[in-house]
């Protein structure tokens, strides 16, 4: 069956016209076809190897057997079996196998909290008080900078997990716990409670840490903490303040012995006497 473009008993000038719109077409699809074919290819590499980047430096700590599990789309299961040899890393106290153990199991499963939390757990407390009784160091001055140096990568893998889940109110709260109790920096552990009372499903008694952290002997800051228990107070539903036993009642306590200490004016008081 012949074609338009060869059907001969058309007009010559009909055939050129016919045969430069052809050309056209074909030259306008060539991008557009490999365009779309880069796309496909690329899209087909995403369900391979599961979103995974498998960069050189990845691969030099796995195993060719793990490396080809993550190519086969199986990352997490990968990241479970690299998980358990953390243990084997705690005992030795090798903290830095264990850094590495743990950048590769969020590097699989950013989505994973557990990695992340754990993580950040071992660094900021476990290397860090170990590294801060070394007897292998020479001095206290060695030690303290080690002790240090893991409390900060601790604080990064959580950092790093909040980015990843910045909806989790665990890795929020734990993150303003390593402020409190490890840097002493109260002033942003009271920003990372509040963030983490924010999150969804998160336990009611996180809105109270916030203005503790004001409360700290160190900061001695009376004002900015009655400032947070009146904000805490007024996010209160009426049918929350009618329970004395809820939060409520530790808000008002609070609030009454700032109002006390700080002499409020009666009249600007949330609970005048």
């Amino acid at each position: 069956m012949e074609t338009a473009a060869l059907d001969t008993s058309l007009p010559l000038g009909l055939r050129l016209r016919r045969a430069a719109l052809i050309a056209l077409l074909l030259g306008l699809w060539a991008p557009l076809k490999i365009a779309w074919e880069e796309h496909i290819a690329h899209e087909q590499d995403l369900l391979r190897y599961n979103g995974v980047k498998v960069t050189i430096a990845l691969r030099d700590q796995l195993s060719q057997g793990l490396t080809i599990g993550v190519l086969a789309g199986m990352k997490n299961v990968v990241a479970d079996f690299v998980w358990l040899t953390m243990v084997s890393a705690w005992m030795d106290q090798d903290w830095w196998k264990m850094s590495a153990i743990i950048n590769v199991c969020t590097t699989l499963q950013p989505r994973a909290p557990m990695f992340w939390d754990m993580g950040g757990w071992n660094l900021a407390w476990n290397a860090s008080l170990s590294a801060a009784s070394d007897v292998h160091q020479p001095n206290e001055l060695r030690r303290l900078k080690a002790s240090r140096y893991w409390i900060d990568q601790g604080l990064d893998v959580y950092l790093r997990g909040i980015q990843n889940n910045p909806t989790n109110w665990r890795l929020w709260q734990n993150t303003a716990i390593l402020y409190d109790q490890r840097l002493h920096d109260w002033k942003r552990a009271a920003i990372y409670y509040q963030r983490a009372s924010e999150m969804p499903d998160a336990p009611v008694y996180l809105e109270r840490f916030s203005a503790h952290m004001y409360d700290k002997n160190h900061l001695n800051d009376p004002q900015q903490e009655y400032t947070e228990w009146v904000r805490l107070w007024k996010r209160l539903t009426p049918e929350e303040k009618a329970m004395p036993m809820h939060t409520a009642g530790a808000i008002e306590h609070n609030i009454r012995q700032l109002e006390q200490r700080l002499n409020v004016p009666e009249e600007k008081r949330v609970f005048p006497k």
